[in-house]
């Protein structure tokens, strides 16, 4: 089934030109009802998209939520960090994407009985926030997905804001192998907060988080500003196909994982299976020796303080209060 494609007259010009005439004219909005993942059929060949995209957020778990799900009997492995929805599209073109689903395309010629019920998943921890290549902050990624691929499971797992920007600090700060420690995190955090705030009182709480320049700001003390994305996706994306944890919330895995299982509509798992998928080692974890030590408690009063007003609206839009992390 090559499928119905959707109609680029329905889309506005600017946003159908982020989304590129690629994209609109290749990828069709009714997939192959031979398979539960989206598929549809070329003359050359059969071509699919992740089934379900673990999103966000950076230095929260991704990793580990990511390996666990591709633990499932159901689940194609795939690499994690593509990050084409949100960069690499700018200059690597759609058949690369494609490309990188060819295991589960693989599987799928085979046409064996557990063909239909296979899914391949992608984990760019940037596809819920990062919208940084796009001119205009009139759109997020989760425009581009309710037009190109309404239907898919998106999930996104939030860490207390603070502590993921020290995680982020710490961990870009071995990539780089500069000297970091909590006095010179407390100094970018008083540059980050004074930066960041003089643009919410200059150009607001979209246009900021958004904005190129923001990503420039060290740990990404931006990518904090969970409220906003969230805000983004729900106005747009159909509700049912999301689904928001947190870390916190994922260590306990053999309660939070058969809850993630049943939201992408997976094959029910043994009480056996899950624990031992739990039981593996977690995933992209700071070893001791990358360790600089604890937060200094005047930087966590610091970003606890300037974090609170999102940290208090996140909690109103997922109606959790929880996600005060208080």
């Amino acid at each position: 089934m090559k499928g119905k494609f959707v109609s680029e007259l329905d889309i506005p010009t600017s946003l159908r030109h982020i989304i590129g005439k690629q994209i609109l004219q290749s990828i069709p909005q009714v997939f192959s009802s031979k398979f539960k993942n989206p598929c549809w059929e070329t003359k050359q060949s059969l071509r699919c998209l992740p089934y379900f995209y673990v999103a966000g957020m950076p230095k929260s778990g991704t990793t580990d939520l990511f390996s666990k799900i591709n633990s499932h009997p159901d689940v194609v492995h795939s690499v994690k960090e593509l990050h084409w929805w949100t960069r690499r599209r700018f200059n690597a073109g759609l058949s690369w994407y494609l490309n990188k689903q060819s295991r589960i395309v693989r599987l799928l010629d085979k046409k064996t009985a557990d063909a239909a019920r296979l899914v391949i998943g992608e984990g760019s921890a940037s596809t819920l926030w990062d919208c940084n290549n796009y001119k205009t902050t009139k759109y997020s990624n989760a425009d581009i997905f309710e037009v190109v691929q309404p239907n898919a499971k998106v999930i996104a797992i939030f860490r207390n804001p603070a502590d993921r920007l020290y995680s982020g600090y710490k961990y870009f700060g071995r990539r780089k192998g500069d000297s970091r420690s909590p006095e010179k995190f407390h100094s970018y955090c008083l540059t980050a907060v004074n930066s960041l705030t003089k643009c919410l009182q200059t150009y607001g709480e979209r246009q900021c988080v958004y904005r190129s320049e923001s990503a420039a700001l060290g740990g990404r003390i931006h990518v904090g500003l969970y409220n906003i994305f969230v805000r983004d996706w729900l106005n747009v994306f159909p509700h049912k196909n999301l689904y928001f944890l947190r870390t916190d919330e994922w260590m306990n895995c053999t309660i939070a994982f058969p809850k993630i299982v049943e939201f992408l509509e997976l094959g029910e798992m043994s009480k056996k299976q899950i624990v031992s998928i739990c039981n593996t080692r977690r995933m992209n974890t700071l070893t001791v020796a990358k360790q600089i030590g604890p937060m200094l408690p005047k930087t966590r009063a610091l970003l606890n303080e300037f974090y609170r007003p999102y940290m208090e609206d996140l909690a109103t839009v997922l109606q959790d209060p929880r996600y005060t992390w208080s």
